[in-house]
């Protein structure tokens, strides 16, 4: 069974322009379907879109198109 890569994408919280930010997860199994996508954590901290004694955030998935540039690799947004 081959590998997934589902490259979560997000823009920090920096101003006064915002950056994008990305984390890949593998898995071993995807639908392709926004559904079936699990939320993730990371440190909002080190993005600028939390404090350093409460920086746990979660990404929720919204939507997800297979990657153009890679094979058996999706962004989510």
């Amino acid at each position: 069974m081959s590998k997934i890569k589902l490259e979560y994408i997000w823009l920090d919280g920096y101003e006064p322009t915002q950056s994008l930010r990305s984390k890949t997860k593998i898995v071993s199994d995807f639908s392709g379907k926004v559904a079936d996508l699990e939320n993730w954590s990371f440190d909002g901290s080190s993005t600028n879109q939390a404090p350093g004694g409460s920086s746990d955030c979660i990404l929720k998935p919204v939507y997800c198109v297979p990657d153009p540039q890679r094979n058996s690799a999706y962004l989510v947004m």
